[in-house]
């Protein structure tokens, strides 16, 4: 059980490392991204998240939390999903300058899909009691705190408002 744990830690680990060298890459503008490149993107989310779910699964440490506790990690994983959904459902695209739109979620929020995938990797391994996994959320949180600087950086760039958007939102 314990080897099968560390099989997906590795697996997992792999796949955020080339997503975050993807986004690295891109940013530093020694990449443009293709269709092809979208595809690597799409099946290292794929990979990633099912990797990260069977290491969740198959964490040989174990919590020992009360139930309160362990239901409460549920409520922050289904939070979590509901915001990913939610903010999947509000993205508008762009308006007729190119600005991209913000409303519903993401007046409040920047990056609510980010949020939510963070109370995701944190809730669920409290309801499984899962020692490593709920650790090892700060690698995968700090990934996602990455990748939003570096999107930001990018969007700061070619949107002059998006400083002004900043100051009114969270994360």
């Amino acid at each position: 059980m314990a080897a099968l744990f560390f099989v997906w830690f590795a697996v997992c680990f792999m796949c955020y490392f080339a997503r975050s060298l993807i986004h690295l890459l891109q940013w530093k503008k020694r990449i443009k991204l293709s269709k092809k490149h979208y595809a690597v993107i799409s099946i290292l989310a794929f990979v990633y998240w099912f990797s990260w779910f069977s290491m969740v699964c198959f964490d040989p440490f174990k919590l020992n939390l009360p139930p309160l506790a362990a239901y409460g990690g549920l409520a922050l994983f289904l939070a979590g999903v509901f915001l990913v959904i939610w903010s999947h459902k509000e993205i508008r695209g762009f308006d007729d300058k190119g600005y991209p739109r913000m409303t519903g979620v993401y007046s409040k929020v920047r990056h609510p899909m980010y949020v939510g995938f963070s109370l995701w990797v944190i809730g669920l391994p409290l309801f499984m009691q899962s020692l490593a996994s709920i650790a090892s959320s700060v690698i995968w949180i700090g990934h996602m705190a990455f990748w939003a600087m570096l999107e930001e950086k990018e969007l700061e760039k070619k949107y002059p408002q998006y400083r002004e958007y900043k100051k009114k939102t969270w994360f």
